[in-house]
Order: structure tokens, then C-alpha cells, then sequence
């Protein structure tokens, strides 16, 4: 049995018999991957603020009969793996098909739970609902049970008085019918309406036929009640915003810009001016150009058997890797050239450089305010300066064009663009992802991660990925080390070695220009800042592929953050961040807060952690503002962290700050030894709900219990029930089990004089 989405919904639900679902276990504790899916399913499940697609959508992943189909095994063979990769990237997706399937189970466990009510019964319960409720409430619950009689008893009943009630006249009677029978019928017709709208006119053709042409490279701007564009396979951006949910990944942590030599220390302050972080969110334009024919290999058959979907663990090592990055191509981020961009792509010619965002778009940059330094709101379609500080908030996905290039920000990134002086375009991340993508077929870019320093060039059609990410292991003392890696995507690129300027020595480990197979990449440590490796092709990463819209809370919050710092455009984003940061929606809140800690002002995030009830905010709420700021601000440098600790002991519970500070940060095998186990342990207890929610935190990720003893203990119970839960974390420092992995420590070997003393 294969590890797909249905299967492994079934191993979830306990549908499998005993042999499968001890088979499928092993499979899912042996994938990298499914674990990860299982806690995510387990978390949409229950979240919140998740939504739900609408129930009239249309298209693989909004039509409910594609989920109907799907969790009946019934879905065509060559949809099937589009909408369970549809489920793995979006948490709206995967949340509604979890649901459904686990309701299901539980009904083919306990059938009698939807046996048919009996005519009688069905009466028995209308009759008691009449009582209660006024004449049209009656008369719509009684149209809707089901048998002419029980319909005609029921209506009747509704019209009649109630003892409660009192008598009324037969006309009121009467009137009160017609009046439900007239809203039934208008609401059948909008139904009648709503239903047709989309298909007898998605298009006027004389509006297809007064449309001009545009170049193939060029992007269609949607507008926002637009029909979408001819050329378009999936369903506009505006309506795959209303029903997809971004992986809400933590930024990773960075704060300076590469530099030469040996590596020192990321520092906030190191950054000159320019060290703040990302800005906004919108996805990539809605049409976009097809692949050049002769660049994107011949794709195989990819169907798959019949209830046999895409399998959860990475693409399989095909014979034909070709066939398997065609594929991936599909749900790529396929390029596009923004408007006004020159008809040759402009790469190499400096085409224009402009924030070409989408409605609701967000992007900071670095500017002036009275002769200071100042972070801004950079307005759409405003031209870019020669060299700009960029910053894309949380939440945001900020797509902007560089000469002829497209550039799409990952929440919580910081880039700087410039021009080299033969104007390639050339783009640096300080930290974070970035896409990078161009429609002419000699386009180069110039990109700077940590040390990998060139050009890349090739089949840019399809996109290039960068990241520059931080490693830190827990513990006060660890020290932040950087890595970068350039992917090649879903299509061949060309990487030549090459520096932007002043001294600098290529890497060892790679030649002067290598050709990157479709998924490889290259990979940069400054653990060993002198050399670079080649990493084999693998699967591309989620990140990459094509931006569904994300959470429609998180899109309203972004959405919110852009009218508020447009509102005062000329003044500045901190004072509107630090008004939204006291909104009445904890969302707003959130974006607001996370935003400025990526502008190195900690303070109100520190007082949104460390908020009690009714302010506090939920515990998945509390967890993702944590990781999209916390482990970012450690890891970016010394001044970052030690502003973050000072915004603990000034903003904190009193006394508590050098205690979060502490969980913060994580402790080392050394240091749990010396009595980190013990303050964990200790602050279970702790009348702080910020203490408490980061005490069990790192408990659980020291320890990794099983699921039964992780969810003992919230430290949002009440005090008395959260005691068995402190009981089983003080049985556990008592046999010296909070230790990674769960082990106590090995025993010292006796002595001679031990064995003598016995």
C-alpha cells in the first residue's frame, strides 16, 4: 500500500485493517515527510481561524464534488494527483477533506447514527419546535422535513396558534405563509442565478475581440472583478486567494549581508542602514507566460492507478527524471515579464525596475523621513531607486520587476537590488527566499547569497530559487551559522561564478560555470566559507511553486496592513505599526507586531507574547507570531537579541524577563544537565502564561512525547487542570528524562571504592 493522502487519512482514522495499519505506520515513521503532514492535519483540524472553501467553487480544488470524489475514491485517475498535492500545499484543503474523511469513519464505525427518523418521530420533533418558534421559522422548518404528510401536518401546525402564544387571526396566519413562501422563492432563484452566472457568460465576446495582443512574456494585470484571461489553466488569483492557505513556514533567521573573508557574527546593527527585514504579501501575476516548447522536456504519461494517488514522500527517483520535472513544472511559479518591461525582457539592457504589485501588495524600503533614515511603504508601480533595502512583511508575498526580471519576496525576507555595470540586474538576500524569474531568453541575473556570487542564466522561464537561511542549536552560548543555496527549479540554469564589485575569490567546489540539472542546486556554509558543493536533484521546494493566496485571515490582516501604513505614506511605518498593533483583531495585532520586530523594535512583540486573559492571544496563535519573529531576531546578531532581551525584562512579566529570555534561546545538553530541566519543570507552574506556554514548549520539543502524555498538560488550563500534566514533566526530572530523546543520562562506571562501599 502506497503512503498517499487518502491512505494516510485512513491510517489516521483507524480504516485500515490491522496488517495495513501496522504496514502504513512504519511507512509513515520511516518518511521524512508524513510526520510533518500528520501534526499539520492534526492542527487545521482544530485551528480556529481556518476557513473553508465556499461550497458553490468551482475548479479541482474549490468544487466540492472534488473532495466528494476523492474521499470516495472515485476521483479520475489524472486529477487525482493535483488535488492531493492541492491538499498537502494548503491548509484550507487539507483541513476540509481531514474533517470530512474523519466524520465518515466515525459514521461507518457507528452507523446507527444516521439512521432515517421515522415519519412518526419527525412529526413528534415539529411539533415541539412549533412551540417555540414564530410562524415563518415554522413554516420554513416544516417545508423542510421530508413526506407530503409530515410537510402538510407540520404546516398546518405552524399556522395554528400556539398555547404560549395566544390566538391569532387566520389572515395574520396566512399572511405570515405567504411571506415565507415568497422568500423560499427568491432564494431559489438567486440559488437558479448563482448557478448559471458562470458558465452562459464568463466571457462577452465582443470584449475578447477588442482585446489587444500582448507579448506572450508580458503578464496579464487582473482586475479585481475581471473574468479571467483566456490563456489561464487554473482559476484567477482573486479566487484562489478565497480558498487556499499558505504554509505558514517561520522566516529564517538572517541579519547581515554577506560578506568577504572569514564569516563574523550576523549583527542587525552590521547592515549600515539597510539591516531591516521583509515587507508584504500578494502572489505572482495571474497569467503568465507557457514554458518555452523546446526547454521543457516531453512529459510521460502520469496517470496513476485507479485509487493509487500522489505519493505523500517526495517525487520517486524516476529512470526519467525528466518526466518527474516536467511535472513539478506544472505547479512551478512560471514567469512573467512585468508591463512596461522592454520586448527583449530587458535583462542586460536595465528594463524597468518597479514595484509592479498586485492589489494589495506590500513592500518596505529604505528611504528619508526629515533627513533620517526611515522604513516606507513603497507604493505600487513606484520606480525603483539604483539601489534599494527591501523588506517583505509576514504574511506578504511582494512580486516586483528588476530590468526585466520578476522577483517574488517570501514573507519575512530582506533583499537589496542593484544594477552591475553592465546593468544585469542583480538581486542580494540578506536573509530569507526569494523567486526569481525572466521571459527572455538570454536573461541573466546576478545573485549574492552569503558567498555565492554570480550569474545565473538558462531557461529562466521557469523560476530560480534563493534562500539564505540561519542554523543555531539551543543554548545561550550557540552561535547563529549562516547556509545559502541557489535552486535550479523545475528547468536547466547556467551558474557562473563572478563577483559584483572589490575583492573576492571564487569557491572552491564548483568551476568557474556549471550547468544545473532541472531540481539541483548549490549549497554555501560559512562553516566552511571557502567552499561550495553541488547537491544532487531533489525534490523542488514547496516555497517555490506557485502562491495559492493564503489563510483568509492572514490575507485580511495583510490587507489591513497596507491600508493602514498607505494612509501615511510620507511619515514612516512605525507609528501605523504601532497603532495597528493595539487593533481589536488579534490578527492585526499580530502582523503589526511581528512587522515592526522584523524593523529591530521588539516592544510590542514582547507585550503581545506576555499578554494575559482576555488580551492573550490563542495557543496556535501565540506559537506562529513566536516562530515568525523569535527565532529571527536570536539568530540575526548580537545587538538584535540583546534588544529582544531587554524588550523581555521591560515589556515581560516582572522578574520573568531573563526566564523567557532563557526559553527563548533553548537550552543545551550541558545546560539542562546544570539545572535547565529543573526551571522547566518548575515553570509549568508559573503564574505567567507566556512562562508557562514556552516552558512546555521546549519540554515537548526536548523530550518528544507520545501524543497521549503531549496533551496532559496546556498552559492555557485552569490552575487544577493542568496538575496531572505537572506531575508526569516532575516524574520525568525525577528519573533524569528531559534530555533529548528521552533517555536519562548514562550511568557513571563504579569505581573501585564504589564497589567496596557496597
Amino acid at each position: 500500500m502506497r503512503l498517499t493522502v487518502r491512505t494516510l487519512l485512513a491510517w489516521m482514522d483507524g480504516l485500515l485493517s490491522p496488517e495495513d495499519q501496522t504496514a502504513l505506520g512504519e511507512k509513515v515513521q520511516a518518511s521524512g515527510v508524513a510526520p510533518a503532514l500528520v501534526e499539520r492535519v492534526r492542527d487545521v483540524i482544530v485551528r480556529p481561524t481556518l476557513s473553508a472553501p465556499p461550497p458553490t467553487g468551482r475548479g479541482l480544488a474549490d468544487d466540492p464534488n472534488t473532495a466528494a470524489e476523492f474521499l470516495d475514491n472515485a476521483l479520475a485517475a489524472d486529477r487525482l494527483e493535483a488535488f492531493e498535492r492541492v491538499c498537502v500545499e494548503s491548509d484550507i484543503h487539507l483541513a476540509d477533506v481531514a474533517a470530512c474523511h474523519h466524520l465518515l469513519a466515525e459514521v461507518a464505525r457507528e452507523p446507527g447514527a444516521i439512521e432515517p427518523v421515522s415519519a412518526a418521530r419527525r412529526r413528534q420533533l415539529l411539533e415541539m419546535a412549533t412551540r417555540r418558534l414564530d410562524p415563518i421559522e415554522a413554516v420554513a422548518l416544516a417545508v423542510s422535513s421530508s413526506g407530503r404528510d409530515s410537510t402538510r401536518a407540520g404546516t398546518a401546525k405552524a399556522l395554528s396558534p400556539g398555547r404560549s402564544q395566544g390566538r391569532r387571526a387566520p389572515w395574520a396566519a396566512w399572511a405570515s405563509a405567504a411571506t415565507a413562501l415568497i422568500l423560499l422563492g427568491v432564494l431559489a432563484g438567486f440559488f437558479v442565478w448563482s448557478l448559471t452566472r458562470g458558465t452562459k457568460q464568463p466571457v462577452k465576446p465582443q470584449e475578447l475581440a477588442a482585446a489587444p495582443v500582448e507579448p506572450p512574456r508580458k503578464p496579464v494585470e487582473v482586475p479585481a472583478a475581471a473574468p479571467p484571461p483566456a490563456s489561464a489553466v487554473e482559476p484567477p488569483a482573486e479566487e484562489a486567494e478565497e480558498t487556499a492557505a499558505i504554509e505558514p513556514a517561520a522566516p529564517p533567521p538572517g541579519d547581515a549581508p554577506a560578506q568577504d573573508g572569514p564569516p563574523a557574527p550576523p549583527d542587525v546593527e552590521a547592515l549600515s542602514a539597510a539591516a531591516s527585514e521583509p515587507s508584504p504579501q500578494q502572489a505572482f501575476p495571474a497569467a503568465i507566460a507557457p514554458p518555452e516548447p523546446a526547454a521543457t522536456p516531453a512529459l510521460g504519461d502520469q496517470r496513476v492507478p485507479s485509487g493509487d494517488a500522489m505519493a505523500i514522500v517526495a517525487a520517486p527517483a524516476a529512470a526519467d527524471p525528466a518526466a518527474a520535472d516536467s511535472a513539478l513544472a506544472a505547479a512551478s511559479i512560471p514567469a512573467a515579464v512585468p508591463d512596461g518591461a522592454p520586448a527583449d525582457g530587458g535583462a542586460g539592457q536595465g528594463g524597468e525596475s518597479a514595484a509592479k504589485l498586485r492589489e494589495g501588495g506590500l513592500l518596505l524600503h529604505r528611504g528619508e523621513v526629515d533627513g533620517a533614515a526611515a522604513w516606507l511603504l513603497l507604493p505600487a508601480d513606484a520606480p525603483l531607486a539604483d539601489r534599494e533595502e527591501l523588506i517583505a512583511p509576514p504574511w506578504c508575498h511582494p512580486v516586483f520587476s528588476l530590468g526585466g526580471v520578476t522577483i517574488r519576496l517570501e514573507p519575512g525576507s530582506m533583499a537589496v537590488v542593484t544594477h552591475d555595470a553592465d546593468m544585469t540586474p542583480r538581486v542580494e538576500i540578506v536573509f530569507g527566499r526569494a523567486v526569481v524569474s525572466a521571459a527572455a531568453a538570454d536573461a541573466r541575473i546576478g545573485v549574492m547569497a552569503g558567498r555565492l556570487r554570480g550569474v545565473i542564466s538558462g531557461v529562466m522561464r521557469q523560476p530560480a530559487g534563493i534562500e539564505v537561511l540561519f542554523d543555531r542549536d539551543p543554548g545561550g552560548a550557540s552561535a547563529p551559522s549562516r547556509r545559502a543555496v541557489i535552486h535550479a527549479g523545475a528547468t536547466e540554469k547556467v551558474w557562473q561564478q563572478a563577483a559584483a564589485g572589490g575583492d573576492w575569490t571564487p569557491l572552491a567546489g564548483l568551476p568557474p560555470e556549471v550547468l544545473l540539472a532541472p531540481r539541483a542546486a548549490i549549497a554555501w556554509d560559512d562553516r566552511d566559507p571557502a567552499a561550495a558543493t553541488l547537491v544532487p536533484p531533489t525534490a523542488e521546494p514547496a516555497w517555490m511553486r506557485f502562491p495559492a493566496g493564503g489563510d483568509r485571515i492572514e490575507r485580511s490582516a495583510a490587507r489591513t496592513l497596507a491600508d493602514t501604513l498607505a494612509a501615511s505614506p510620507a511619515t514612516g511605518v512605525d507609528e501605523p505599526l504601532r497603532r495597528l498593533a493595539t487593533d481589536r483583531r488579534s490578527e492585526n495585532r499580530m502582523i503589526a507586531a511581528a512587522t515592526l520586530a522584523l524593523l529591530g523594535d521588539y516592544r510590542e512583540l514582547v507585550a503581545l507574547l506576555a499578554a494575559e486573559r482576555p488580551l492573550s492571544l490563542s495557543e496556535t496563535q501565540w506559537t506562529t507570531l513566536e516562530q515568525m519573529a523569535v527565532p529571527l531576531a536570536i539568530a540575526r546578531g548580537e545587538n538584535s537579541a540583546a534588544a529582544l532581551a531587554a524588550a523581555f525584562r521591560e515589556g515581560g512579566p516582572q522578574g520573568k524577563g531573563d526566564t523567557l529570555m532563557a526559553c527563548a534561546r533553548g537550552f543545551s545538553d550541558d545546560e539542562l544537565a546544570a539545572g535547565g530541566d529543573a526551571l522547566l519543570v518548575e515553570s509549568l507552574g508559573d503564574g505567567s502564561l507566556a512562562v508557562r506556554r514556552y516552558a512546555i514548549r521546549r519540554l515537548v520539543e526536548i523530550v518528544q512525547p507520545d501524543e497521549k502524555h503531549r496533551s496532559t498538560y496546556r498552559a492555557d488550563r485552569p490552575d487544577m487542570l493542568r496538575d496531572d500534566g505537572i506531575a508526569w514533566w516532575k516524574t520525568q526530572l525525577e528519573q533524569g528524562r528531559i534530555r533529548r530523546g528521552g533517555e536519562p543520562p548514562a550511568a557513571a562506571p563504579a569505581t573501585p571504592q564504589d564497589r567496596d562501599d557496597e
